[in-house]
């Protein structure tokens, strides 16, 4: 397919994609950085003649379920004396062990990690008679730890959230993704992708390219995308107040909150996209093998033989050939 019958096919598509976009797009489209909208919509050189050296490229991509979630949650515990401190936090940690078993989390699935246990200081207000001064006193204790939780059902952590807030537990600080195999995913890709490269270099033998007579040289790359990373900043177009009325005052504090949806790699720069439908984020992997084949010379050289003739002549101007 030549450029010009590329453009030809992709202009009826992006004059729809234009057309459907308050449909489609919903209040992302009145984000400045609207460029996340038209990402799907580029597409890559995926094979090149330079010269007599064809290259040829393959994209492929898996969308992968995790096979297990880490949950970690942020405690902070207060107390007067070391002991009382201790004591609070133990309490509430049990409290979640608790009721995240009812959930079908197991023993081994919970561990506290400790972060720091330090006095607190509070300054004190010493007045003299022409100045005042401030000095810190010790005024009690604090424990901070991380709770960390793994579950297998993604549909587990709105439940976890609920146990940690009963609790007062609010700081949900990440979430991680874990896939068993990842080896197999790759070994998968590859398998696709090496089938797809055979198929582009039978096509350019049918277009009179000595594919088959070429020197190659391949490379290969792979990477994954976990969905802590794909999630992008959006401003809501929700305002948002929890004191609009307030003992019969109008109180002016509303806000339109910063949010996080979750920004997938784009189907688009990908030959291949294998679980393309999906729900839940996903552990996104994906595989690039490029290969250069060195095309034989179209018109090769002949082989030359050089021949020498030895003349010799006369005094009457006639030439004569010297058989030596």
């Amino acid at each position: 397919m030549n450029p010009s019958t590329r453009t030809l096919i992709l202009l009826p598509a992006l004059a729809l994609a234009l057309t459907a976009r308050p449909q489609a797009m919903g209040n992302l489209m009145y984000e400045s950085n609207s460029r996340i909208f038209f990402q799907q919509a580029e597409q890559p050189v995926k094979a090149s003649l330079q010269g007599n050296m064809l290259v040829l490229e393959v994209n492929a991509m898996m969308n992968m379920k995790a096979d297990s979630y880490l949950a970690i949650f942020h405690i902070t515990q207060l107390g007067q004396t070391a002991e009382e401190a201790d004591s609070l936090m133990n309490t509430r940690i049990n409290a979640v062990m608790r009721r995240v078993k009812e959930q079908g989390v197991k023993a081994d699935d919970f561990f506290t990690d400790m972060l720091s246990f330090v006095p607190v200081y509070e300054l004190e207000t010493t007045r003299k008679f022409f100045s005042k001064t401030y000095q810190e006193i010790p005024a009690g204790f604090e424990i901070q730890k991380n709770i960390h939780i793994k579950f297998r059902d993604a549909r587990v952590l709105d439940k976890l959230v609920t146990a940690c807030a009963k609790e007062e537990i609010y700081d949900l600080v990440k979430v991680d993704f874990f896939v068993k195999d990842q080896s197999a995913c790759y070994d998968t890709l590859r398998m696709f992708a090496t089938k797809l490269l055979q198929q582009k270099l039978a096509n350019f033998e049918k277009l009179g390219l000595k594919v088959t007579e070429s020197h190659r040289i391949a490379a290969e790359k792979n990477g994954a995308y976990f969905p802590l990373d794909r999630y992008t900043t959006y401003k809501s177009r929700v305002q948002s107040s929890l004191n609009s009325r307030r003992k019969g005052q109008v109180v002016n504090d509303v806000r339109q909150p910063n949010t996080l949806f979750y920004n997938k790699v784009p189907y688009g720069q990908f030959d291949i996209v294998l679980h393309a439908e999906i729900t839940e984020p996903p552990v996104q992997y994906t595989y690039n093998i490029t290969l250069h084949c060195q095309l034989p010379e179209a018109f090769p050289k002949k082989d030359v033989k050089e021949i020498i003739r030895y003349l010799w002549i006369t005094d009457k101007g006639e030439m004569k050939e010297l058989k030596l």
